[in-house]
């Protein structure tokens, strides 16, 4: 039995309708997996509150952007899709990304004054609500892409992997205010970038296996063959897991300024990857 269907395969037409939604998403997709993923490195590398403040203030910032789209580009996503949503479950995503984005501000206030017990708690609710925000657009886009669960094996993987690369990278330029700080933590940030891109892998391989043989054959054939393996698999997985092979091995050097270098190479790669791979799903229902 076929988990995913091609309902309504959309025409390369639609791309601009879709490109606003698309963007929204990856937005949110940044700065929650950013978020959670330098929660996660503080906790165990103990990085500290500088870090971690500046980066809930930069993933606000990214939020911030994300609500002017919401309001301004995207008022009705169910339009640009050419469905009708259910307006409760869309307006509840739009709570929980405004919540997140308000959450970030009062986390970047704890690290400024708060205890470290403290402002770990309010990261904490942070991270929660985070997730629950990508959880929510899932449930309120959904039903217009195959379903929740599609949604969220679309937007929950390509979170972390965005979110392991930025957070990687911010971690990195970090050094130059803190020279003094152990190598561990970035060594433990490039173990999470190849977890999360291995984790990618694996649901891509799921969901095409899972997919009904239309929408693997468009996906994978003539009609998006290309873009879907030079880039979703080509830049996004392969190409990356070689880069950040690299980058584990400067990390190993103690090299921070070529490690940083290629964890800026690791964001333009990833993007390569995640974007294309959303206008995919928003065109064939397939999570990859």
């Amino acid at each position: 039995m076929c988990l995913f269907n091609l309902c309504d395969v959309r025409t390369a037409a639609e791309l601009p309708n879709l490109a606003p939604i698309v963007a929204e998403v990856v937005i949110l997709e940044v700065a929650v997996g950013t978020a959670v993923l330098s929660y996660v490195v503080d906790l165990a590398g103990r990085v500290g509150r500088g870090f971690v403040g500046t980066t809930a203030l930069i993933c606000a910032a990214l939020m911030g952007l994300d609500v002017l789209l919401l309001l301004l580009l995207v008022p009705d996503p169910g339009s640009l899709l050419g469905v009708r949503l259910d307006g409760s479950a869309t307006g509840a995503a739009d709570r929980w990304v405004v919540a997140f984005t308000i959450l970030l501000l009062v986390h970047a206030l704890f690290c400024w004054i708060g205890t470290d017990a403290a402002r770990r708690v309010v990261g904490a609710a942070e991270v929660a609500v985070g997730v629950l925000a990508v959880v929510a657009v899932a449930s309120a886009l959904g039903p217009a892409l195959g379903g929740f669960g599609s949604a969220l094996a679309a937007f929950l993987p390509a979170a972390l992997l965005v979110g392991s690369v930025v957070s990687g990278m911010l971690l990195g330029h970090w050094y130059l205010i803190s020279p003094g700080l152990s190598f561990r933590p970035l060594r433990q940030s490039v173990y999470l970038i190849f977890a999360a891109a291995l984790a990618q892998a694996g649901v891509i391989v799921v969901v095409l296996l899972a997919a009904a043989s239309a929408a693997r054959n468009a996906l994978i054939g003539s009609t998006y063959g290309l873009p879907f393996w030079a880039l979703v698999v080509g830049a996004g997985i392969i190409f990356s897991l070689g880069v950040n092979t690299l980058t584990l091995h400067f990390a190993r050097m103690r090299a921070n300024q070529p490690a940083t270098a290629m964890l800026y190479v690791l964001i333009i790669t990833v993007a390569m990857g995640v974007v294309p791979a959303h206008l995919l799903y928003f065109l064939t229902n397939v999570p990859v």
